[in-house]
Protein backbone atom coordinates (compact mmCIF):
# COMPACT_ATOMS: atom_id res chain seq x y z
CA UNK A 1 0.00 0.00 0.00
CA UNK A 2 2.76 2.16 0.81
CA UNK A 3 4.30 1.29 -2.52
CA UNK A 4 1.38 2.30 -4.08
CA UNK A 5 0.96 5.95 -2.61
CA UNK A 6 4.78 6.48 -3.24
CA UNK A 7 3.85 5.79 -6.92
CA UNK A 8 0.61 8.00 -7.03
CA UNK A 9 2.81 10.88 -5.43
CA UNK A 10 5.31 10.43 -8.14
CA UNK A 11 3.37 10.17 -10.94
CA UNK A 12 1.87 13.21 -9.72
CA UNK A 13 4.85 15.27 -9.25
CA UNK A 14 6.49 14.25 -12.01
CA UNK A 15 2.98 15.17 -14.05
CA UNK A 16 3.11 18.44 -12.31
CA UNK A 17 6.30 19.19 -12.81
CA UNK A 18 6.20 18.41 -16.61
CA UNK A 19 2.88 20.92 -16.87
CA UNK A 20 4.90 23.40 -14.73
CA UNK A 21 7.68 23.51 -17.67
CA UNK A 22 5.53 23.40 -20.29
CA UNK A 23 3.45 26.24 -19.19
CA UNK A 24 6.48 28.01 -18.60
CA UNK A 25 8.03 27.25 -21.84
CA UNK A 26 4.75 28.21 -23.47
CA UNK A 27 4.47 31.82 -21.67
CA UNK A 28 8.19 32.91 -21.71
CA UNK A 29 8.39 34.20 -25.49
CA UNK A 30 11.24 36.88 -26.43
CA UNK A 31 10.39 39.13 -29.44
CA UNK A 32 12.95 40.18 -31.93
CA UNK A 33 15.21 43.92 -31.04
CA UNK A 34 13.58 46.81 -32.58
CA UNK A 35 15.62 48.93 -34.76
CA UNK A 36 15.93 52.64 -33.61
CA UNK A 37 13.37 53.50 -37.04
CA UNK A 38 10.96 50.92 -35.98
CA UNK A 39 11.26 52.25 -32.62
CA UNK A 40 10.16 55.50 -33.64
CA UNK A 41 7.55 54.68 -35.86
CA UNK A 42 5.78 53.07 -32.72
CA UNK A 43 6.32 55.82 -30.29
CA UNK A 44 4.57 57.87 -32.80
CA UNK A 45 1.87 55.26 -33.57
CA UNK A 46 1.14 53.88 -30.20
CA UNK A 47 -1.35 56.51 -28.81
CA UNK A 48 -3.64 57.03 -31.87
CA UNK A 49 -6.53 56.01 -29.50
CA UNK A 50 -6.53 54.95 -25.60
CA UNK A 51 -7.13 50.95 -26.18
CA UNK A 52 -3.23 51.19 -28.20
CA UNK A 53 0.19 51.20 -26.88
CA UNK A 54 3.57 51.22 -28.35
CA UNK A 55 4.13 47.83 -27.00
CA UNK A 56 1.28 46.26 -27.77
CA UNK A 57 1.83 47.32 -31.30
CA UNK A 58 5.14 45.77 -31.22
CA UNK A 59 3.71 42.59 -29.67
CA UNK A 60 1.14 42.99 -32.75
CA UNK A 61 3.52 43.05 -35.70
CA UNK A 62 6.00 40.42 -34.17
CA UNK A 63 3.01 37.49 -33.77
CA UNK A 64 1.58 39.27 -37.48
CA UNK A 65 4.95 39.39 -39.53
CA UNK A 66 7.96 39.12 -36.94
CA UNK A 67 8.76 42.61 -37.40
CA UNK A 68 9.65 41.29 -41.15
CA UNK A 69 9.50 44.79 -43.42
CA UNK A 70 9.62 42.35 -46.71
CA UNK A 71 7.01 39.96 -45.64
CA UNK A 72 5.18 37.98 -48.75
CA UNK A 73 2.49 36.58 -46.90
CA UNK A 74 1.75 37.08 -42.61
CA UNK A 75 0.01 35.97 -40.33
CA UNK A 76 -3.80 37.27 -41.04
CA UNK A 77 -2.86 36.85 -44.87
CA UNK A 78 -1.95 40.20 -45.53
CA UNK A 79 1.92 41.79 -46.82
CA UNK A 80 4.63 43.46 -45.02
CA UNK A 81 5.66 44.54 -41.45
CA UNK A 82 1.95 45.27 -40.66
CA UNK A 83 0.63 42.39 -42.56
CA UNK A 84 -2.34 44.66 -44.32
CA UNK A 85 -4.21 43.84 -47.38
CA UNK A 86 -3.77 45.81 -50.30
CA UNK A 87 -7.04 46.85 -49.76
CA UNK A 88 -6.60 47.61 -45.92
CA UNK A 89 -3.79 49.71 -46.98
CA UNK A 90 -5.34 51.73 -49.62
CA UNK A 91 -8.33 52.53 -47.08
CA UNK A 92 -5.84 53.42 -44.49
CA UNK A 93 -2.41 54.65 -45.87
CA UNK A 94 -1.56 58.16 -43.82
CA UNK A 95 -0.65 59.89 -46.50
CA UNK A 96 -1.04 60.51 -50.40
CA UNK A 97 1.97 58.85 -51.81
CA UNK A 98 3.06 56.74 -48.64
CA UNK A 99 5.07 53.56 -49.89
CA UNK A 100 3.76 50.17 -47.83
CA UNK A 101 7.95 49.62 -47.63
CA UNK A 102 8.42 53.10 -45.42
CA UNK A 103 8.04 51.53 -41.99
CA UNK A 104 6.41 55.05 -40.40
CA UNK A 105 4.06 54.78 -42.77
CA UNK A 106 2.89 50.84 -42.36
CA UNK A 107 2.68 51.34 -37.87
CA UNK A 108 0.60 54.13 -38.61
CA UNK A 109 -1.94 52.95 -41.22
CA UNK A 110 -2.20 49.22 -38.64
CA UNK A 111 -2.65 51.46 -35.70
CA UNK A 112 -5.53 53.59 -37.25
CA UNK A 113 -6.84 50.47 -38.45
CA UNK A 114 -7.09 48.88 -34.96
CA UNK A 115 -8.54 52.07 -33.56
CA UNK A 116 -11.08 51.85 -36.00
CA UNK A 117 -11.76 48.25 -35.04
CA UNK A 118 -11.46 48.93 -32.16
CA UNK A 119 -14.73 51.07 -32.07
CA UNK A 120 -16.60 48.76 -34.17
CA UNK A 121 -16.67 46.15 -31.63
CA UNK A 122 -17.33 48.59 -28.95
CA UNK A 123 -20.34 49.51 -31.01
CA UNK A 124 -21.10 45.91 -31.18
CA UNK A 125 -21.66 45.62 -27.32
CA UNK A 126 -19.55 43.19 -26.79
CA UNK A 127 -17.66 42.77 -23.17
CA UNK A 128 -14.21 42.49 -23.05
CA UNK A 129 -10.76 44.14 -23.69
CA UNK A 130 -11.39 46.44 -26.90
CA UNK A 131 -7.74 45.56 -27.84
CA UNK A 132 -8.19 41.96 -27.86
CA UNK A 133 -11.46 42.00 -29.53
CA UNK A 134 -9.69 44.13 -32.25
CA UNK A 135 -6.96 42.13 -32.89
CA UNK A 136 -9.25 38.91 -33.54
CA UNK A 137 -11.26 40.96 -35.62
CA UNK A 138 -7.89 42.15 -37.81
CA UNK A 139 -7.17 38.28 -38.08
CA UNK A 140 -10.72 36.73 -38.49
CA UNK A 141 -12.78 40.16 -39.42
CA UNK A 142 -15.60 42.49 -37.64
CA UNK A 143 -18.68 39.96 -38.61
CA UNK A 144 -17.17 36.58 -36.37
CA UNK A 145 -15.99 38.68 -33.97
CA UNK A 146 -20.01 39.59 -33.73
CA UNK A 147 -21.53 36.62 -34.12
CA UNK A 148 -19.16 34.48 -31.91
CA UNK A 149 -19.57 37.59 -28.97
CA UNK A 150 -16.07 37.21 -28.01
CA UNK A 151 -12.42 36.40 -29.47
CA UNK A 152 -13.74 33.70 -31.51
CA UNK A 153 -11.76 29.64 -31.31
CA UNK A 154 -10.04 30.31 -34.78
CA UNK A 155 -8.13 33.96 -33.13
CA UNK A 156 -7.23 32.62 -29.51
CA UNK A 157 -4.26 31.65 -30.44
CA UNK A 158 -2.80 34.58 -32.48
CA UNK A 159 -4.44 36.99 -29.53
CA UNK A 160 -2.89 35.43 -27.26
CA UNK A 161 0.32 35.35 -29.12
CA UNK A 162 0.36 39.02 -29.54
CA UNK A 163 -0.23 39.44 -26.01
CA UNK A 164 2.27 37.77 -24.94
CA UNK A 165 5.04 39.69 -26.94
CA UNK A 166 3.12 42.72 -26.07
CA UNK A 167 3.92 42.28 -22.49
CA UNK A 168 7.66 41.07 -23.37
CA UNK A 169 8.09 44.34 -25.20
CA UNK A 170 5.96 46.47 -22.14
CA UNK A 171 9.50 44.99 -19.68
CA UNK A 172 12.23 46.46 -21.56
CA UNK A 173 13.13 50.42 -21.09
CA UNK A 174 12.41 51.39 -24.15
CA UNK A 175 8.89 51.35 -23.50
CA UNK A 176 8.53 52.07 -19.62
CA UNK A 177 5.36 53.47 -18.63
CA UNK A 178 5.75 57.62 -18.46
CA UNK A 179 7.34 58.13 -14.73
CA UNK A 180 7.91 54.65 -14.06
CA UNK A 181 12.23 55.22 -15.12
CA UNK A 182 14.52 57.10 -15.90
CA UNK A 183 15.89 56.49 -20.18
CA UNK A 184 18.75 56.88 -20.76
CA UNK A 185 19.61 56.62 -24.52
CA UNK A 186 22.30 54.36 -25.88
CA UNK A 187 25.60 55.56 -25.98
CA UNK A 188 26.62 59.09 -24.45
CA UNK A 189 24.46 62.54 -25.40
CA UNK A 190 27.15 64.16 -27.96
CA UNK A 191 28.92 67.21 -26.62
CA UNK A 192 27.61 70.51 -27.39
CA UNK A 193 29.23 72.72 -29.87
CA UNK A 194 29.76 76.58 -29.81
CA UNK A 195 26.69 78.05 -32.02
CA UNK A 196 28.15 78.99 -35.56
CA UNK A 197 28.45 82.39 -36.28
CA UNK A 198 26.11 82.53 -38.90
CA UNK A 199 23.66 81.17 -37.24
CA UNK A 200 23.06 83.59 -34.75
CA UNK A 201 20.68 86.02 -36.05
CA UNK A 202 18.42 83.65 -37.13
CA UNK A 203 18.53 81.87 -33.54
CA UNK A 204 18.04 84.78 -31.89
CA UNK A 205 15.26 85.83 -34.23
CA UNK A 206 13.63 82.32 -33.61
CA UNK A 207 13.95 82.71 -30.15
CA UNK A 208 11.99 86.21 -29.79
CA UNK A 209 8.55 85.19 -31.32
CA UNK A 210 7.22 84.53 -27.71
CA UNK A 211 8.17 84.31 -23.88
CA UNK A 212 8.48 80.97 -23.70
CA UNK A 213 10.35 80.04 -26.02
CA UNK A 214 13.98 81.41 -25.68
CA UNK A 215 17.61 81.67 -27.95
CA UNK A 216 19.22 79.30 -26.00
CA UNK A 217 16.32 77.46 -26.69
CA UNK A 218 15.97 77.30 -29.47
CA UNK A 219 19.77 76.27 -30.22
CA UNK A 220 19.65 73.57 -27.73
CA UNK A 221 16.91 71.69 -29.49
CA UNK A 222 18.83 72.48 -33.29
CA UNK A 223 21.94 70.95 -31.17
CA UNK A 224 20.11 67.86 -29.78
CA UNK A 225 18.22 67.67 -33.45
CA UNK A 226 20.91 67.96 -35.86
CA UNK A 227 24.25 69.39 -34.06
CA UNK A 228 23.50 72.11 -36.66
CA UNK A 229 23.60 69.60 -39.49
CA UNK A 230 21.39 71.76 -42.53
CA UNK A 231 21.11 68.04 -44.37
CA UNK A 232 20.40 65.85 -41.75
CA UNK A 233 17.66 63.20 -42.46
CA UNK A 234 15.90 61.74 -39.81
CA UNK A 235 14.25 58.04 -39.74
CA UNK A 236 11.26 59.31 -39.65
CA UNK A 237 11.06 61.87 -42.21
CA UNK A 238 12.34 64.76 -40.16
CA UNK A 239 14.56 66.76 -42.87
CA UNK A 240 16.97 69.41 -42.00
CA UNK A 241 18.85 71.41 -39.27
CA UNK A 242 15.60 71.69 -37.47
CA UNK A 243 13.91 68.32 -38.08
CA UNK A 244 11.28 69.67 -39.55
CA UNK A 245 8.30 66.84 -40.30
CA UNK A 246 6.40 66.97 -43.52
CA UNK A 247 3.28 68.26 -41.53
CA UNK A 248 4.80 70.92 -39.41
CA UNK A 249 6.81 72.59 -42.41
CA UNK A 250 3.82 72.65 -44.67
CA UNK A 251 1.77 74.16 -41.31
CA UNK A 252 4.85 76.92 -40.61
CA UNK A 253 6.77 77.62 -43.47
CA UNK A 254 6.77 81.15 -45.26
CA UNK A 255 5.82 80.40 -49.27
CA UNK A 256 8.82 79.49 -50.66
CA UNK A 257 11.38 78.92 -47.91
CA UNK A 258 13.25 75.84 -48.14
CA UNK A 259 13.55 73.18 -45.16
CA UNK A 260 17.23 73.02 -46.28
CA UNK A 261 17.79 76.79 -46.35
CA UNK A 262 18.89 77.20 -42.04
CA UNK A 263 18.27 81.16 -42.22
CA UNK A 264 14.65 80.23 -43.16
CA UNK A 265 14.03 76.94 -41.43
CA UNK A 266 15.29 78.12 -37.92
CA UNK A 267 12.82 81.37 -37.93
CA UNK A 268 9.96 79.02 -39.08
CA UNK A 269 11.10 76.26 -35.61
CA UNK A 270 10.62 79.29 -33.30
CA UNK A 271 6.81 80.46 -35.15
CA UNK A 272 6.01 76.49 -34.97
CA UNK A 273 7.18 76.32 -31.27
CA UNK A 274 5.11 79.38 -30.73
CA UNK A 275 1.81 78.09 -32.03
CA UNK A 276 2.46 74.30 -30.62
CA UNK A 277 2.83 76.42 -26.94
CA UNK A 278 -0.75 77.92 -27.64
CA UNK A 279 -2.18 75.16 -28.81
CA UNK A 280 -0.85 73.01 -25.66
CA UNK A 281 -1.78 75.36 -22.92
CA UNK A 282 -4.13 73.32 -21.48
CA UNK A 283 -2.43 70.56 -20.83
CA UNK A 284 -0.82 70.45 -17.60
CA UNK A 285 2.61 71.04 -17.23
CA UNK A 286 5.37 73.61 -18.81
CA UNK A 287 3.76 74.77 -22.20
CA UNK A 288 7.31 75.02 -23.80
CA UNK A 289 8.01 71.83 -22.72
CA UNK A 290 4.97 69.59 -24.50
CA UNK A 291 5.38 71.82 -27.34
CA UNK A 292 9.38 70.69 -27.46
CA UNK A 293 7.67 66.71 -26.78
CA UNK A 294 5.18 67.76 -29.57
CA UNK A 295 8.27 68.74 -31.68
CA UNK A 296 9.84 64.81 -31.52
CA UNK A 297 6.46 62.78 -31.12
CA UNK A 298 3.59 64.79 -32.82
CA UNK A 299 1.04 66.89 -31.49
CA UNK A 300 -1.51 64.70 -31.71
CA UNK A 301 0.39 61.56 -29.44
CA UNK A 302 1.36 64.70 -26.65
CA UNK A 303 -2.42 64.93 -26.37
CA UNK A 304 -3.70 61.51 -26.37
CA UNK A 305 -0.64 61.13 -23.78
CA UNK A 306 -2.08 64.36 -21.55
CA UNK A 307 1.78 65.24 -21.66
CA UNK A 308 5.34 63.63 -22.66
CA UNK A 309 4.05 60.37 -24.08
CA UNK A 310 7.45 58.25 -23.67
CA UNK A 311 10.65 57.61 -22.50
CA UNK A 312 12.61 58.69 -25.91
CA UNK A 313 11.07 61.40 -26.02
CA UNK A 314 11.74 62.28 -22.38
CA UNK A 315 15.63 61.45 -23.65
CA UNK A 316 15.44 63.66 -26.16
CA UNK A 317 13.99 66.89 -23.84
CA UNK A 318 16.65 65.79 -21.15
CA UNK A 319 19.84 66.28 -23.62
CA UNK A 320 17.93 69.66 -25.27
CA UNK A 321 17.63 70.78 -21.52
CA UNK A 322 21.31 70.35 -20.83
CA UNK A 323 22.44 71.96 -24.53
CA UNK A 324 20.01 74.75 -23.60
CA UNK A 325 21.89 75.36 -20.16
CA UNK A 326 25.68 75.70 -22.25
CA UNK A 327 23.65 77.94 -24.78
CA UNK A 328 22.65 79.88 -22.25
CA UNK A 329 25.77 81.15 -21.49
CA UNK A 330 26.71 82.37 -25.00
CA UNK A 331 26.10 86.36 -24.54
CA UNK A 332 25.50 86.24 -28.27
CA UNK A 333 22.52 85.16 -27.37
CA UNK A 334 21.49 87.28 -24.62
CA UNK A 335 18.41 89.56 -24.78
CA UNK A 336 18.71 92.90 -25.20
CA UNK A 337 19.18 94.93 -22.28
CA UNK A 338 16.90 97.76 -20.69
CA UNK A 339 19.35 100.92 -20.32
CA UNK A 340 20.44 101.92 -16.45
CA UNK A 341 19.51 104.69 -15.02
CA UNK A 342 23.16 105.77 -14.74
CA UNK A 343 23.77 105.60 -18.17
CA UNK A 344 27.61 106.81 -17.31
CA UNK A 345 27.71 103.62 -15.23
CA UNK A 346 27.49 101.08 -18.34
CA UNK A 347 30.90 100.04 -19.70
CA UNK A 348 30.61 97.86 -22.57
CA UNK A 349 31.26 94.19 -22.82
CA UNK A 350 32.33 91.78 -25.62
CA UNK A 351 29.87 89.14 -26.57
CA UNK A 352 31.65 85.72 -25.26
CA UNK A 353 31.50 83.01 -27.32
CA UNK A 354 31.40 79.14 -25.15
CA UNK A 355 34.16 77.19 -26.00
CA UNK A 356 33.27 73.71 -26.38
CA UNK A 357 33.85 71.59 -23.39
CA UNK A 358 36.74 69.38 -23.00
CA UNK A 359 35.97 65.81 -23.52
CA UNK A 360 35.73 63.26 -20.80
CA UNK A 361 34.51 65.85 -18.31
CA UNK A 362 30.67 65.79 -18.97
CA UNK A 363 28.35 66.48 -15.94
CA UNK A 364 25.29 64.01 -15.94
CA UNK A 365 21.47 65.62 -15.46
CA UNK A 366 19.02 63.18 -15.14
CA UNK A 367 20.37 60.51 -17.65
CA UNK A 368 21.55 63.19 -20.46
CA UNK A 369 25.24 63.72 -20.77
CA UNK A 370 25.15 67.81 -20.21
CA UNK A 371 28.26 69.57 -21.31
CA UNK A 372 30.56 71.25 -18.91
CA UNK A 373 30.19 74.84 -18.85
CA UNK A 374 32.06 77.37 -20.70
CA UNK A 375 35.10 79.14 -19.11
CA UNK A 376 34.16 82.46 -17.35
CA UNK A 377 34.86 85.24 -18.71
CA UNK A 378 36.86 88.30 -16.88
CA UNK A 379 35.04 91.08 -18.93
CA UNK A 380 33.13 93.20 -16.47
CA UNK A 381 29.65 92.92 -17.14
CA UNK A 382 27.35 96.43 -17.46
CA UNK A 383 25.35 97.23 -14.93
CA UNK A 384 22.23 96.70 -16.49
CA UNK A 385 19.10 94.95 -15.66
CA UNK A 386 18.32 92.51 -18.23
CA UNK A 387 14.55 92.53 -19.71
CA UNK A 388 12.42 89.54 -18.58
CA UNK A 389 12.47 86.65 -20.43
CA UNK A 390 11.26 82.79 -19.80
CA UNK A 391 14.59 81.70 -19.27
CA UNK A 392 14.95 83.97 -16.28
CA UNK A 393 11.86 85.07 -14.87
CA UNK A 394 10.40 81.40 -13.93
CA UNK A 395 10.78 81.41 -9.91
CA UNK A 396 13.20 78.53 -8.94
CA UNK A 397 10.60 76.19 -7.36
CA UNK A 398 13.58 73.54 -5.85
CA UNK A 399 12.68 70.85 -7.76
CA UNK A 400 15.42 70.61 -10.14
CA UNK A 401 17.39 73.09 -12.65
CA UNK A 402 15.42 75.05 -15.17
CA UNK A 403 13.42 73.79 -18.08
CA UNK A 404 14.59 75.08 -21.63
CA UNK A 405 11.47 77.35 -21.83
CA UNK A 406 12.42 78.78 -18.34
CA UNK A 407 10.45 77.20 -16.10
CA UNK A 408 11.35 74.30 -13.40
CA UNK A 409 11.41 70.83 -14.18
CA UNK A 410 8.83 69.27 -11.77
CA UNK A 411 11.15 66.70 -10.41
CA UNK A 412 13.50 65.79 -7.49
CA UNK A 413 15.65 63.05 -8.44
CA UNK A 414 13.30 61.40 -11.16
CA UNK A 415 11.23 62.90 -13.37
CA UNK A 416 7.97 62.35 -13.32
CA UNK A 417 6.49 63.88 -16.52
Amino acid sequence: MRAGVAAVVALVLVVGLGWGFAYADKDDVVGRALSGEQLTALYRAGHACPALTSARLAGQLMAESELDPAAARTRSGGRGIAGLTDEQWRQWAPWPGAQREDTAASVLALAHLMCNLVGQVRASGIDGDGWRLALAAFLSGVATVREAGKVPGKATDYVGQAGKYAAYYESLPQFASPGSTTFTPAGSVPEAVPLPDELVGAVVAAGSRCPEVSPAAIAGQLMALSGFNAEQRGTSGQLGIAGFSDDLWQENAPKGASVWDPQQAVPAMGNALCRLVRELTALPGDPYLLAAAAWQSGVDTVRRAGGVPDVMTRAYLEAAAAYTEYYRLDTRLAPPSVPSPSPSSVSATPSVRPSAPAKGTPATTRGATKPAPPPATTAKAPATTSAPTSATTAPNTGYGPRGPGGGSYPCRRRCRW
